[in-house]
């Protein structure tokens, strides 16, 4: 059956980069806060870059440490990017990926706003990227590689394996699915919260990293409380993970974090369904029955011998 494309997650996440900064601020720090990042972390970068997408903290299993080369898949504002920036040091470089041009320039002004001189920006989509091989002593993600169709993410795993210096490490953040979904759930969840229903099961997101080369890979269920996600614009039958897209009254979608590639072509009736039906029963499903977030860390061996 026919997916929904990366198109429509890029159409989102423009939407996401244009909206006003200070909408749902408190709703925004709370997800950062909820997913392990403290009053300091997010007090020492620009107000603008956090936009509440986040589904853990990759940071914490980073350890990053100054002079090093750091790459975030799916940099949005620059969130992740510019506290990065901040433990490599003005002798290191912090560099933001993202397909969205709207994402990149609103990074790229909190930046300049900040004087914060040792990030870059690439626009580019996070399985092709125009960047040196073995280049990267750390890649960082957050909540991004889940966006990608399932057929995707091991190219995306390739990528970041051709990236990563000898001994380089993987730390993400990602939704992941502790059992297959029912088609009726994936169907209700692919239409009000994409970034869920997109979710790899465990067992396969470890099959990409070994076969990619990886070792001593670590997924440690983080046990976050993702029904924080329903917390956002809620009663209003309107999308609530990882923020809300632009309405669009010819769109049949509600997604959070726009429709996964999982989801599968939506029909006529789907599209005439009711927005607050729709809510009613996503409201009575618990998102941590299904999936989680995760922490993922894997090594690129110093040696392929």
């Amino acid at each position: 059956m026919a997916t929904i494309s990366s198109q429509v997650v890029l159409d989102h996440y423009s939407a996401l980069a244009r909206e006003d900064a200070t909408k749902n601020t408190d709703h925004i720090k709370k997800v950062a806060e909820s997913f392990g990042y403290s009053a300091e972390d997010l007090a020492g970068i620009p107000e603008e870059a956090n936009l509440g997408v986040s589904c853990g903290n990759p940071l914490a299993a980073a350890g990053l440490k100054a002079g090093e080369t750091i790459i975030d898949l799916g940099s949005g504002a620059g969130f992740d990017v510019f506290q990065a920036a901040r433990k490599v040091g003005p002798t290191g470089l912090s560099i933001g990926v993202d397909m969205s041009q709207d994402m990149l320039s609103r990074a790229e002004k909190n930046a300049s706003k900040a004087s914060i001189t040792n990030v870059k920006f690439v626009l580019s989509p996070i399985t092709k990227i125009p960047l040196e091989s073995e280049s990267a002593d750390c890649i960082i993600s957050n909540c991004v590689i889940n966006l990608l169709a399932q057929d995707e993410k091991p190219v995306c795993f390739r990528e970041v394996y051709r990236l990563l210096k000898p001994g380089g490490r993987l730390a993400v953040s990602d939704i992941l699915a502790k059992k297959e979904f029912t088609p009726e759930l994936k169907r209700d969840m692919g239409l009000y919260v994409g970034c869920i229903s997109g979710a790899s099961l465990v067992g396969e997101y470890e099959g990409w990293l070994k076969e990619v080369g990886f070792e001593d890979i670590l997924i440690v269920d983080k046990k976050n409380d993702l029904n924080i996600y329903k917390e956002r614009n809620q009663g209003s039958g309107e999308s609530s993970c990882c923020g809300t897209a632009e309405k669009k009254e010819t769109s049949p979608i509600s997604s959070c974090c726009a429709p996964a590639a999982s989801c599968s072509s939506i029909s006529a009736e789907e599209t005439n369904l009711d927005k607050a039906d729709l809510a009613k029963r996503v409201a009575n499903i618990n998102f941590n029955e299904w999936v989680s977030s995760f922490s993922i860390y894997a090594v690129k061996p110093i040696s392929s011998t």
